[in-house]
């Protein structure tokens, strides 16, 4: 039977060699996620400020308009891009 010291030493240098041969992380790419603040253009080339998204609902509002729209992510994505600045 191991006693504690062991273990942990073990474990120690098992956690060493797990960290040494994990394969190398690629860079996130963020230029598909929608941030508030940023804004878009709708399919007719109205600008809109995106002022709240989840994973399922992206709040925003249109150029001109004191309201707020709602739509689902998935039609957002679709029907919006993202202008560069």
């Amino acid at each position: 039977m191991r006693t504690s010291q062991e273990l942990a030493s073990a474990l120690a240098e098992r956690m060493k060699n797990a960290m040494n041969n994990r394969p190398a992380q690629e860079p996130v790419d963020r230029r598909g996620e929608i941030i508030s603040g940023k804004r878009y253009r709708d399919e007719r080339g109205r600008m809109v400020t995106v002022l709240r998204a989840s994973q399922l609902r992206v709040s925003y509002r249109r150029e001109g308009h004191t309201g707020v729209s709602e739509t689902g992510r998935r039609e957002f994505e679709i029907k919006f891009t993202e202008v560069k600045s």
